[in-house]
């Protein structure tokens, strides 16, 4: 069955443009900012959620901060029927390591996303799934998050405002307790989630709630509360381009490229076959090519190759390790 793509006028286009950029503001305050009263807002709102244009509100944790290493594996699998190839991602999506997992079209067949604090608990996810589901896979290859960079959606409305929070793979030790973990638990699905909400469903002071909350913030754990857009909902096809560079200089200039495309919303530098992964949002093939065309004219000589991997299917985000 097709989805039906939702007709959006450019009131739905900036709601959601501001709405990325701050997923925590008020009925008011993005009334204000619209220029549209707050029953207008509200009803906009719920329509976006209501009509499936956005999944879900989240917040842009800075897990190395926390201690934790993102591991990206692709695979290539053989032999898969399709009641097999169901197990083997009902499989994936049980272990507690998963981050992420889909299935692609492209040089490889799926890619999964992995938060642990050491190589060891990589070992951990690993070895199991090989011993499992070895004679399965074909090929696999891992690569380490080094930088990453999640940019605002700009593919529907094209706002003044550029915002890239960046954070370097550089492994800290934050000390959160466990009323900070309730918290981001609960912010990680619903990062509008109104305090005296929150507070009501995890039996704290909605003043320690808030206090806490700013802290996270200031101490730069918590970097942004964005949205999580339903692409196929919003006639987006989603790509993600692996890039082999030969001079690694190369990538600020190639990340900045995509950012001002306004298709691209997560930018990831790599440790491993590729140095750089960018996710893209196009409405098709053609637009696309037509982009790639403009990269290969203009970083002609600066990287080796660039595999291009279609998602067909999202089985799992998680966005915090707790």
């Amino acid at each position: 069955m097709e989805t039906t793509i939702a007709p959006l006028d450019l009131l739905d286009k900036k709601l959601m443009y501001e709405l990325d950029l701050n997923a925590r503001l008020s009925a008011s305050k993005l009334a204000k900012k619209l220029r549209k009263s707050k029953e207008t807002v509200n009803f906009r709102l719920n329509r976006l959620l209501k009509e499936g244009c956005i999944n879900y509100f989240y917040t842009v944790c800075n897990t190395s901060k926390l201690g934790y290493y993102y591991y990206k594996i692709y695979a290539k699998f053989k032999n898969l029927t399709p009641e097999k190839e169901k197990e083997l991602f009902a499989y994936i999506q049980k272990q507690p390591h998963l981050s992420y997992l889909a299935s692609v079209e492209g040089v490889y067949d799926a890619v999964f996303l992995i938060m642990v604090k050491s190589p060891g608990d990589m070992k951990s996810f690993l070895d199991p799934f090989m011993e499992t589901y070895g004679d399965y896979v074909q090929e696999k290859e891992i690569v380490a998050f080094l930088e990453t960079h999640r940019l605002n959606c700009q593919f529907l409305y094209a706002g003044e405002e550029h915002r890239d929070t960046y954070h370097a793979g550089i492994i800290e030790n934050y000390a959160l307790d466990e009323t900070d973990k309730k918290i981001l638990s609960q912010l990680s699905v619903n990062a509008r989630m109104p305090v005296m909400k929150m507070a009501k469903a995890l039996r704290i002071d909605h003043k320690a709630i808030a206090y806490r909350m700013k802290k996270l913030e200031k101490s730069n754990v918590i970097m942004r509360y964005v949205t999580s857009p339903n692409f196929e909902k919003l006639g987006l096809q989603f790509y993600q381009m692996n890039i082999a560079l030969n001079d690694p200089r190369a990538k600020k200039s190639i990340i900045d490229f995509f950012a001002a495309t306004k298709s691209c919303l997560f930018a990831i530098e790599l440790l491993g076959k590729y140095d750089l992964l960018v996710e893209l949002h196009l409405p098709s093939h053609k637009e696309l090519h037509a982009l790639m065309d403009s990269f290969k004219a203009r970083f002609v000589g600066r990287y080796n190759y660039y595999d291009i991997l279609t998602i067909t299917k999202e089985y799992l985000m998680v966005w915090n390790p707790f």
